[in-house]
């Protein structure tokens, strides 16, 4: 009974780590992906025009 209690919670543990580590990596990559895009649609958006010479005022 201890014995593969020990061997599930060593898995359980390894899991655990392993998920942890793997969600750390992606939410870093979500975030790097996020900050790129935020800046490319910035930069497209300051090149567009303002609109503000329309005759629609």
């Amino acid at each position: 009974m201890n014995q593969s209690l020990s061997t599930f919670l060593k898995i359980a543990i390894t899991v655990l780590s392993i998920s942890a580590f793997l969600f750390f990596i992606g939410y870093n990559m979500i975030g790097t992906e996020t900050n790129q895009y935020i800046s490319k649609i910035s930069s497209m958006d300051n090149n567009l025009p303002d609109g503000s010479s329309g005759s629609n005022n």
